[in-house]
This record gives structure tokens, C-alpha cells and sequence, in this order.
């Protein structure tokens, strides 16, 4: 279960690692039945870019965690609008009146979702912070501050039982967020006595 809560911010990969899975095994099939007519099929680039997306992404998160959101990002909007596909189809979704509906990929749709429904409370704040309110540049910096230093301290009780070792480990790795390197970074200071007590 921890290990689950520690990698929530892949499922949005993995649920497109599912569609891609899917379209790889109906490439094999070599065809696919739509409406009850079977078509032959074959990935096309568009699927072969969605897979080198997928591994990037991939690479990202466990060797280069702080760019991870800005791939994903990048790579469920693309697959929104249909540059790259996931699944065996490429189909479009589309929603809205007459001539102002929107298509989009339904795979990447769903990931984005999901994307959004484990990361709501930062999205929010983000849209307010920068979209809604006008802050000054001062009450910015005094946003940022507050909400890093929200960040070290919840790390901080998470890693309150790791070792000086484990937490040594984090702060020489550098592939975690910088809340999470500042908090280890304070409680092997803060341990720094004890260890030589």
C-alpha cells in the first residue's frame, strides 16, 4: 500500500502503458473488428512515437523526478490531439453544439483526468495563483516560500523514521522534489548531535 501512495503520480503513465500494451497485442492479431467489420492493422508511427513518449516519461520519474510533470503534461496534450496514439484506434471524441466541438483522444483524455484527480489541490492552487489572482512578485515569493516550507515539513514527518543513512541517500541521489531534499537535509542536521552523543 505504501509503495502504491509512494508512485501514485505514475498511474497517469501506466493507465497509457495499458493502451499501448493493448494496441501492441491487436498488432500482432494483425486485425481489428470495428462495428462488426475486421480490418487488418498494423502500429502506425504515431504509435511508435506514443511508445518512445511513454519511455521517456518512464525515465523522467525515476532518474529525473523534477522534469516528470512537465513530460506528462507535454505528452497527455499531444495525445489529446491526436499527434500520437495510444491504443490500437485512433479515435476522437468530441463534445460540445454544432460547429464548436472539441475532439480529443479519449486515452490520453482519461489519463489526464486521472493526472488531475491526484494532483487537484496543486492544480487549483497553480490556477489561482498564476491564472486567477494577481499576486504582486513580493506575495508571490511569500507564497512559494510558505508553500515550500509546507512541503519540507510533510516530508519531514514522513522521513521522521528514516535513518541517517537512508536520509544521506536521499540528499546524495538529488532525484528527489527540493522539498523532499531540504527536509532530509534538515533532519540530518537536526540528528547531527545525537550521532556523536
Amino acid at each position: 500500500m505504501t509503495t502504491l501512495k509512494q508512485h501514485l503520480q505514475l498511474l497517469p503513465v501506466l493507465l497509457l502503458t495499458i493502451y499501448c500494451i493493448d494496441a501492441v497485442v491487436t498488432a500482432m492479431r494483425g486485425t481489428v473488428v470495428i462495428a462488426g467489420t475486421t480490418y487488418d492493422y498494423e502500429l502506425t508511427i504515431k504509435n511508435y512515437v506514443a511508445f518512445g513518449a511513454i519511455s521517456v516519461n518512464f525515465f523522467t520519474y525515476f532518474f529525473l523526478r523534477q522534469f516528470y510533470k512537465y513530460t506528462l503534461g507535454l505528452t497527455i496534450a499531444i495525445g489529446l490531439f491526436n499527434l500520437i496514439t495510444f491504443s490500437a484506434l485512433q479515435t476522437t471524441s468530441s463534445f460540445g453544439i454544432n460547429s464548436l466541438k472539441i475532439g480529443f483522444q479519449p486515452s490520453a483524455f482519461w489519463a489526464g483526468l486521472l493526472a488531475y484527480i491526484i494532483n487537484f489541490k496543486r492544480i487549483n492552487e497553480f490556477i489561482l495563483d498564476n491564472l486567477v489572482t494577481k499576486q504582486t512578485p513580493e506575495e508571490q515569493e511569500r507564497t512559494e516560500k510558505a508553500r515550500f516550507a509546507e512541503g519540507v515539513e510533510k516530508f519531514k514527518r514522513k522521513y521522521e523514521s528514516y535513518s541517517v543513512d537512508t536520509l544521506a541517500e536521499i540528499v546524495t541521489a538529488n532525484k528527489f522534489v527540493p522539498e523532499a531534499l531540504e527536509a532530509a537535509r534538515q533532519l540530518l542536521n537536526e540528528r547531527q548531535p545525537d550521532e556523536t552523543s
